[in-house]
């Protein structure tokens, strides 16, 4: 199994792009991007995210969303799909945003752990793991403020790339966005609704400078940023209550509702 990264720090854009422009963009990055190494493994080039997202009753993580909250943070589990197949292992994380920057710290969990901590609903661990008890003490937190449990499954397609020349860059495209109402990671089957119905959401991911490359085709697509949240558009598909809703053609633009 490839180790994988327990801690991200980086800066993320996204864009939201139609099929056409994706191949175009796909064309044009051939010289300066290739596959990562996880699909590089599958047959196809892409592999799938799970994502199971925690809230309070009231969607306290997705009204900070909706009201353009500066600081904020989100809580899920996340495994993947290779080739149709679930991998052996799932992530616990907290993803915080600080304006443009990007924090994500997670641990590991095996299959046996996943369905034990959700069974026994994640306790204070009594080990030398200082970033796993980091993480499950601010989830205990969280819980115990906010009473947070789990409230959509959100699953997607996606196409990773990594620079040639800057392995810090990262460039995916996300496709077949769906959702259900859910308290399980492994309740992915066809009966999830569709998120985005048409294009993809485009992520560059980075430190430092932005590539060249990626201002050209910013340029030449006149692509605009946007403050999508997949589980937000997940929580407004499941969730038929009025006050939580607006509508999926409102795209949040740094922040802000058109």
């Amino acid at each position: 199994m490839l180790k994988p990264k327990l801690h991200f720090q980086r800066f993320e854009f996204k864009y939201l792009i139609t099929f056409d422009q994706l191949h175009k963009i796909k064309s044009f990055l051939k010289r300066y991007v290739e596959l990562d190494k996880y699909a590089q493994q599958t047959r196809s080039g892409f592999y799938e995210v799970i994502s199971l997202y925690f809230d309070s009753p009231k969607f306290y993580y997705y009204q900070e969303k909706v009201d353009g909250v500066k600081k904020r943070k989100k809580i899920r589990l996340r495994t993947y799909r290779v080739n149709g197949q679930f991998i052996d292992y799932a992530f616990f994380e907290i993803k915080r945003k600080h304006d443009a920057i990007i924090l994500k710290d997670r641990f590991l969990l095996s299959k046996n752990e996943y369905f034990d901590a959700v069974q026994n609903n994640l306790k204070p661990i009594n080990n030398d793991d200082k970033n796993k008890n980091n993480i499950v003490e601010e989830y205990l937190w969280e819980k115990n403020q906010r009473l947070i449990s789990p409230k959509v499954l959100v699953a997607y397609s996606r196409e990773p790339y990594l620079g040639k020349f800057n392995k810090n860059f990262r460039v995916t495209f996300d496709y077949h966005i769906k959702s259900k109402a859910g308290a399980s990671l492994y309740e992915y089957n066809s009966d999830l609704d569709n998120v985005l119905d048409e294009g993809a959401i485009m992520e560059i991911k980075f430190n430092g400078r932005l590539p060249h490359y990626i201002q050209k085709i910013i340029d030449k697509y006149d692509l605009q940023r946007i403050a999508y949240s997949k589980y937000c558009q997940g929580v407004e598909t499941c969730y038929y209550n009025p006050s939580l809703r607006i509508s999926k053609n409102n795209l949040l633009i740094f922040d802000k509702v058109l």
